[in-house]
C-alpha cells in the first residue's frame, strides 16, 4: 500500500534536495543513510525500491551528502529546527496498553506496552503549543522564513530556512533552546515586593514573554503586585504559560533528520504535512481514508480510533475505514489481510 501511495504522492524536500542526506527506516526497523538524489523523481524510485516506511532529508546541507561518515560530508549550513512531541505532556503517552492478549486503557492495573496512539487533545495541544513558538520566535528572535509539518503521528516539526541561524553550530543554539524553554531563567529576578511593578507584555526578553502571560491571567490596568493576590503562585503559572516545551536535542544537533512532507509515517498510515493556520487531526490525514480494509485481531480490543470505537475479540475478522484498518495494522494490533476501493 505503501508503495503505491509513493508512486503518485506529492513529495516536498527542501528546494536544495541534492545537497540533502537521504535517509529511510523499512518496515523491519533496519536505518539506511548516507543516500544522495538529484530530484524528486529520485526520492520517488528509492522509497518505493527500498519500500520505506519512514523517509528522511536531512537539516543540514552538505557538499557531498552521500559520503558514507559525517565528518566527509562536508557541512554548509543547517535548518534551525524545533520539534513538540505530545507525547511530552501529562496524560499523552495514549490511552491504552496491550495486557497479555488484550488492549486495554492505560490506567488499567497490569503491566504491559502502551500503545502510541495519541488522544485528539493531546494534538489540539501541540499545535498550541507549536502556535506559541511561532510567536516567540517572530517577536523576539525576528525569525519570519519558517515551515510547520505535523509529523504524521504524534507531533509538530517547525523549521526556519534561509535566517542568520544557518550557519551557527550547536552553541548558538543551545542558546535559542534555552531562551524558548525558559531553562536558564531565574524567576527569582523578578521582584514580586509589593511597590515592584508587574512585567508588561511590552518588554524585551522573558519579562515581555511574562507580562504577555500575565495579562491573560489578570485584570487590566493592574501596576504592580500590591494588587495582586499570592504574586508568587500567579508568576509561577505564567511561567508555565510563557515558556514552550521543545525536543532540546532536536534544535541543538546540526546534522538532524527531518521527516519529508508528503511521506507517510510508518508507525500510523498518515501522511507527513506542511500546516499553515489552521490544522485538523482525523481520518482525512490517511491516504487509505476511503478504502475498505480486512483485518484479523491478534489481540481483544476495546478502543477508540478517531472517535471510533472498535471492539474486536482475538481472531475476529473485520473490516474498516483504511485509515483505521492500517493505523491497528501498523501499531500490530490487527493483520491487515486485504483491502480494496469500496464498491
Amino acid at each position: 500500500m505503501f508503495s503505491k501511495y509513493y508512486s503518485k504522492a506529492k513529495l516536498e524536500p527542501p528546494d536544495d534536495l541534492p545537497e540533502r542526506e537521504v535517509a529511510l527506516q523499512t518496515f523491519s526497523g533496519v536505518m539506511i543513510r548516507h543516500l544522495a538524489v538529484r530530484s524528486v523523481e529520485e526520492l520517488r524510485k528509492i522509497v518505493i525500491e527500498k519500500k520505506g516506511a519512514h523517509l528522511f532529508v536531512s537539516t543540514a546541507s552538505y557538499e557531498d551528502p552521500g559520503a558514507p561518515s559525517m565528518d566527509e560530508k562536508g557541512w554548509k549550513r543547517a535548518d534551525l529546527q524545533f520539534d513538540i512531541d505530545v507525547d511530552h505532556f501529562e496524560g499523552c503517552k495514549g490511552d491504552y496498553k496491550i495486557c497479555k492478549d488484550e488492549v486495554v486503557p492505560v490506567n488499567e492495573d497490569c503491566e504491559g506496552k502502551v500503545i502510541g496512539i495519541v488522544p485528539e487533545r493531546c494534538i489540539e495541544r501541540g499545535f498550541e503549543e507549536v502556535k506559541k513558538l511561532e510567536k516567540v520566535l517572530k517577536k523576539y528572535l525576528s525569525i519570519e522564513n519558517f515551515e510547520i509539518h505535523f509529523s504524521g503521528n504524534r507531533g509538530f516539526h517547525l523549521i526556519a530556512r534561509g535566517t542568520p541561524y544557518d550557519f551557527e553550530g550547536s552553541d548558538l543554539r543551545r542558546e535559542i533552546v534555552d531562551f524558548v524553554t525558559g531553562n536558564l531563567f531565574d524567576l527569582g529576578k523578578i521582584c514580586i515586593k509589593s511597590n515592584c511593578v508587574i512585567p508588561k507584555s511590552w518588554e524585551p526578553g522573558w519579562r515581555g514573554r511574562l507580562g504577555e502571560a500575565l495579562e491573560l491571567m489578570l485584570p487590566s490596568g493592574l501596576k504592580t503586585w500590591s494588587e495582586v493576590d499570592d504574586p508568587k503562585g500567579v508568576l509561577e503559572r505564567a511561567f508555565e504559560l510563557a515558556k514552550v516545551d521543545v525536543d532540546e536535542q532536536v534544535t541543538v544537533d546540526t546534522s538532524r533528520l527531518l521527516r519529508v512532507p508528503g511521506s507517510l509515517h510508518g508507525k500510523s498510515g498518515l501522511r507527513v504535512v506542511k500546516v499553515y493556520s489552521n490544522f485538523s487531526y482525523g481520518p482525512h490525514l490517511s491516504p487509505f481514508h476511503g478504502l475498505e480494509t480486512y483485518v484479523q485481531a491478534k489481540y481483544s480490543i476495546d478502543m477508540k480510533v478517531f472517535g471510533e470505537r472498535i471492539v474486536l475479540s482475538k481472531g475476529e475478522k473485520a473490516s474498516f475505514d483504511g485509515a483505521i484498518g492500517v493505523m491497528l495494522a501498523l501499531r500490530g494490533l490487527v493483520e491487515l489481510i486485504d483491502y480494496r476501493a469500496p464498491t
